[in-house]
């Protein structure tokens, strides 16, 4: 049988996950993909093979990219022509198709009935199975209608070959970390500003902000307040290992790989409520939530963190370890491999 994957904007940890699967398989394992926007090293190292790249806005083929039609299809980024075009020749040929969708369940109009009314239409025959990051994203594909036997949960994931250890969290400084787009979405000047009125009460706390985007000129600049560009995996890790809270502010964020990158190096949460993987990833034990746009209740619940006792934050750091173990590479081929045994089994 041959497998192949896509991924739009392919990353290292999307190269990881992929791997994982490939592991997990047992067989060699064909990759197409889009280059990421932010140029990250070891991709292909990561993976441990070649990618066939393309361009995702562009029509595509199989036999375009000197490659036979494969019997699954594992397709990220139905979005885009290029990987729709290559999902349709496999289910053309009979074969079966794996959509991966990061979207998460918001309850809102355009969702409810727009989203769901564009998938049937478009998109559910297209795909024989669907792997979702969590139990929102479920949520979201049992509204769209589809079958609960092919929806898993499990699309993404750090390495925990990579983040991973930490001191314990009563011995790091005093930090809260950001890490991300310095956009609109993830609200990174709320959070500096918050952090700002925070400093007045408790002025030996730092915040660090790791990412790049068009905010990034506008993050008040305070002696405590450290902005940092983008940052590789193998150094970020080291960001996770050293910080206290990693703070995640979005106004929306599908799931939020960042939260278990974290998680993977023990750190306790600070996220807003419309982060996605909260519902896999935090519990009252490891994290403290806020309304989304609230500064206020963001001041708060930063207060609350900085007060929390040592044998709180023990309790945070082994939560947060333990829960990150449910997702990563491993994770995501066990679910790759369990849905094409399912078809093997239907055929």
């Amino acid at each position: 049988m041959s497998i192949a994957f896509s991924w739009h904007g392919l990353p290292q940890y999307g190269a990881r996950l992929i791997r994982g699967a490939m592991r997990r398989l047992g067989d060699f394992c064909l990759v197409v993909g889009s280059p990421p926007d932010v140029p990250v090293r070891g991709v292909e190292e990561a993976l441990g093979t070649n990618v066939h790249w393309l361009a995702a806005d562009e029509p595509a083929s199989w036999r375009g990219l000197g490659l036979d039609v494969p019997d699954v299809f594992v397709q990220s980024g139905w979005g885009y022509k290029a990987f729709n075009a290559l999902g349709a020749e496999v289910k053309a040929r009979g074969g079966r198709v794996i959509g991966l969708s990061d979207n998460n369940w918001r309850g809102d109009f355009r969702q409810i009935v727009l989203g769901a009314a564009a998938y049937r239409l478009l998109h559910r025959r297209r795909f024989d199975a669907m792997i979702v990051p969590g139990r929102q994203g479920e949520r979201l594909m049992r509204w769209y209608g589809a079958p609960p036997r092919w929806t898993r949960t499990g699309m993404y994931g750090a390495d925990p070959e990579i983040f991973n250890g930490g001191s314990p969290l009563p011995l790091r400084a005093k930090t809260f970390l950001f890490v991300g787009q310095f956009v609109a979405r993830k609200d990174p000047l709320g959070l500096a500003r918050a952090f700002v009125r925070f400093s007045q009460q408790r002025p030996d706390w730092t915040l660090r902000l790791c990412g790049g985007g068009e905010q990034r000129g506008l993050i008040p600049r305070r002696p405590n307040i450290v902005v940092e560009g983008f940052v590789q995996p193998e150094l970020l890790v080291e960001r996770f290992r050293t910080a206290r809270f990693f703070v995640l502010p979005s106004r929306m964020e599908a799931w939020g790989l960042v939260v278990h990158e974290a998680a993977c190096c023990g750190c306790a949460l600070v996220l807003s409520d419309r982060v996605g993987s909260a519902d896999d990833l935090a519990t009252p034990v490891n994290a403290l939530r806020f309304r989304a746009g609230d500064e206020d209740d963001l001041l708060r619940t930063l207060i609350c963190a900085a007060d929390l006792d040592d044998a709180r934050l023990l309790s945070a750091e082994a939560e947060s370890r333990r829960l990150a173990r449910s997702f990563g590479p491993e994770r995501f081929g066990v679910e790759v491999a369990a849905l094409i045994a399912d078809f093997l089994r239907e055929a």
